[in-house]
């Protein structure tokens, strides 16, 4: 059954807002379509309507905006990341490993590329990235991806709930 932001399972548990499942397949490393902003980089995740856009898109002028980063990770690579205190007020980000970025604490979007140092495997299947100690996740997705993975999750997937009204 979908809600407006939520997908809901058959025992009437909410388990993804439909802003995160967008926020999850985002494209943030294309350039904007929208006519005369064809050189600037999507880096706005727009949460009611969820979708990606730039910073000189007027029609979400008066909705709530996440920004998004670019994080480098060596080897030519780069990465979607958002700020952890922005995300935290959205869904519960405890477990997933941050990083620094310009002075401020943010989080991988989506799976993050294997790193060599030692600590503990990210939990989600198929991710070998390591992490430290005292993390699950090395991101957004993959701590999404493990708790629908497991049924028995479900119930403990309290953390997905947004804690904003969004359309």
């Amino acid at each position: 059954m979908i809600h407006s932001s939520y997908i809901i399972n058959a025992d009437n548990v909410l388990i993804v807002p439909r802003w995160l499942t967008a926020l999850l397949k985002g494209r943030f490393d294309e350039h904007c379509e929208e006519q005369g902003h064809n050189r600037k980089h999507k880096n706005l995740f727009c949460l009611e309507c969820r979708t990606c856009i730039c910073k000189d898109c007027d029609d979400h002028a008066n909705h709530r905006l996440l920004k998004i980063f670019t994080y480098g990770t060596g080897r030519n690579q780069s990465c979607a990341v958002v700020k952890l205190d922005n995300t935290n007020e959205l869904l519960d980000c405890s477990h997933i490993q941050p990083r620094v970025h310009n002075g401020a604490q943010v989080l991988f979007i989506k799976q993050r590329p294997q790193t060599s140092y030692g600590g503990n495997n990210c939990e989600r299947d198929g991710c070998d990235a390591t992490l430290e100690h005292h993390n699950s996740f090395c991101s957004i997705d993959c701590k999404v991806n493990h708790i629908m993975s497991v049924p028995s999750n479900y119930r403990n997937a309290k953390w997905l709930l947004n804690r904003v009204n969004l359309p």
